[in-house]
């Protein structure tokens, strides 16, 4: 089974920055030929305030012409009120990206496997469905076959007990009940997004890939958080007795940066120097 993971893709009408990348990253999928594409959220740029962003997001997949899965990212649904007091996550908002992205929590079995699409973004929300979510998540890890997750944040940067990263991570408290869930099972594999930077670890047997972004890499005011900041891709191989992965930066793509504070893009260095 060969999986394409794509992650932040930021699809919108009126940030069309990006749409290079996106036809490089789509270039680059039909070439791979995978199976699957899993979109590790941030499909649209303002998705939570502007759904039509998310019809954009949801048409980039459909062309396609490999079956996708997604879950969903903060600028998707939203976030905890302390992130983004305008932009909570919030019924309507998860109601919205169901419609039109598909569920925003899904099991898809293959051979030797099980992979879980998790909904990172209810994390330490307090909300129902984020109860809810974890009843179903520890029914879907009653598997005896291998598991992959995949998810929007990573549940850590350097190491499982580490404190609060902030904008960055899931919270201690839902990390924590993530691998009590998960402990003693067969997992195998967490891969995530967000942080727009291509890193691998392994921790305790398992591999966590945080898959690099189609869109944009974060400028120098984003804190070191290791790896690589470039535009990419990362392409999977599931065994049924394990899998092999690795990224891949696609000719063409323009590494640009994103300022937060002007709101401003611009190419990075090293995609001038490229050019």
């Amino acid at each position: 089974m060969r999986i394409v993971q794509i992650s932040d893709t930021h699809v919108s009408a009126e940030h069309d920055d990006f749409t290079e990348n996106a036809a490089v990253i789509s270039r680059a999928i039909a070439e791979l030929k995978p199976d699957l594409v899993i979109n590790t959220g941030d499909l649209a740029m303002n998705g939570c305030i502007e759904p039509a962003d998310l019809d954009l997001a949801a048409a980039f997949h459909g062309a396609l012409g490999v079956p996708v899965l997604s879950v969903p990212g903060n600028h998707d649904v939203g976030d905890r009120p302390e992130i983004r007091a305008d932009q909570v996550i919030d019924d309507a908002r998860i109601g919205t990206f169901r419609r039109i992205a598909g569920a925003d929590r899904w099991i898809r079995d293959i051979p030797g496997w099980r992979l879980i699409g998790l909904n990172a973004m209810l994390f330490d929300t307090g909300h129902p469905e984020e109860e809810a979510q974890f009843q179903w998540f520890a029914e879907a890890v009653e598997t005896d076959t291998q598991i992959a997750v995949f998810m929007h944040k990573p549940l850590f940067i350097d190491h499982a007990d580490e404190g609060p990263r902030g904008y960055w991570t899931a919270r201690p408290d839902p990390r924590k009940r993530f691998l009590e869930i998960v402990g003693g099972r067969n997992l195998k594999l967490v891969a995530s997004g967000h942080l727009h930077i291509a890193r691998e670890r392994m921790f305790d047997g398992v591999t966590h890939i945080w898959g690099p972004a189609s869109s944009f890499v974060c400028g120098p005011m984003q804190e070191d958080l290791g790896g690589q900041r470039q535009i990419g891709l990362v392409a999977y191989t599931f065994f049924e007795d394990g899998f092999s992965h690795h990224f891949i930066y696609p000719a063409g793509a323009r590494d640009l940066q994103l300022d937060p504070v002007a709101s401003r893009i611009y190419p990075s260095p090293r995609s001038v120097a490229a050019e």
